[in-house]
């Protein structure tokens, strides 16, 4: 037989192998968190179809490294290989799900299940998945500067802290639930040495305009997050500063008086009666005019 036929025959064998493999052995794929919390328990899950064959076993590994094996025709079924800083929870595990009891800070890294059918089809597939291991803050984040009234054209200025924790969070500000504009905000962190944990420090400041009060009041929320595992928030609120305008009193309405000279005339002076009748007439006038005039 020539080297050209038994090609042939192997890859019609090998297609057939695959074909009846896929009609036995489909769906495959793991449930990984993307993080866990250092010191808690964390379940994995390989999900996968066998159809009409049986489960050979089911292994996962961490890196390239075996560390779980579950096959239903061994006795007992379960199969533990240490690896430090991974710890399974037999009671808890089986051939798809796998529980790992209080997880530590080695047990990041990237974890790949193996599923393999039973005769005739011994089909094997490989799902992978990664998990970071965190230390979460205790505490919500912390914002520290914010005044209690604001007026437009003035200043503000406001730091968010998220203490301790492996990363460090990452912080976002909003204003009235609005993301806040980058160039108005600034990030760093403090810590970490020695595998210490990490301090994020994350400040917005900006001049306060008309439009950033709703209802006379601004509102002021930090978030921080770590992966999908953490989510806190921490909001203020100021009111806005009402300016308040003199009010003037009217002063009361004057008038100004009209003043004439007057002239008496001497009773020695021999004048007649009617001159003296005449310059009584002017005199009355007079005060009439004046009367009238202050009224």
């Amino acid at each position: 037989m020539s080297v050209g036929i038994i090609w042939t025959v192997w890859r019609v064998l090998f297609f057939l192998h695959l074909l009846q493999g896929s009609l036995c052995l489909r769906d495959v794929y793991t449930v990984i968190p993307e993080a866990a919390e250092r010191g808690k328990p964390v379940v994995l899950r390989c999900m996968y179809d066998l159809e009409n064959e049986d489960l050979y076993q089911v292994k996962w590994y961490r890196g390239d490294r075996e560390f779980y094996r579950y096959a239903p025709r061994d006795v007992p079924p379960i199969k533990v290989f240490p690896i430090s800083g991974i710890e399974v929870d037999r009671e808890a595990s089986d051939a798809q799900q796998l529980t790992l009891k209080e997880v530590t800070r080695r047990a990041h890294g990237r974890y790949t299940c193996e599923v393999s059918a039973d005769a005739p089809s011994f089909l094997t597939a490989q799902v992978h998945g990664s998990m970071y291991v965190v230390d979460l803050p205790k505490n919500d984040p912390e914002l520290i500067g914010l005044k209690r009234r604001y007026k437009p054209g003035m200043k503000l200025k406001v730091e968010c802290i998220s203490y301790e924790s492996m990363p460090p969070a990452n912080l976002s500000f909003f204003i009235n639930s609005v993301p806040a504009l980058s160039q108005h905000v600034w990030h760093r962190v403090g810590g970490g040495e020695n595998g210490s944990l990490w301090t994020a420090y994350s400040t917005i400041q900006f001049v306060v305009q008309k439009q950033h009060f709703i209802r006379g009041k601004i509102k002021i929320r930090c978030s921080a997050y770590i992966y999908s595992i953490y989510f806190r928030s921490h909001e203020q609120v100021a009111d806005e500063e009402r300016v308040v305008r003199p009010t003037i009193t009217p002063l009361p309405e004057t008038r100004e008086a009209m003043v004439f000279p007057i002239h008496r005339v001497s009773d020695n002076s021999g004048t007649t009666v009617e001159d003296n009748a005449s310059t009584r007439f002017l005199q009355l006038t007079f005060l009439v005019l004046v009367y009238y005039t202050v009224r």
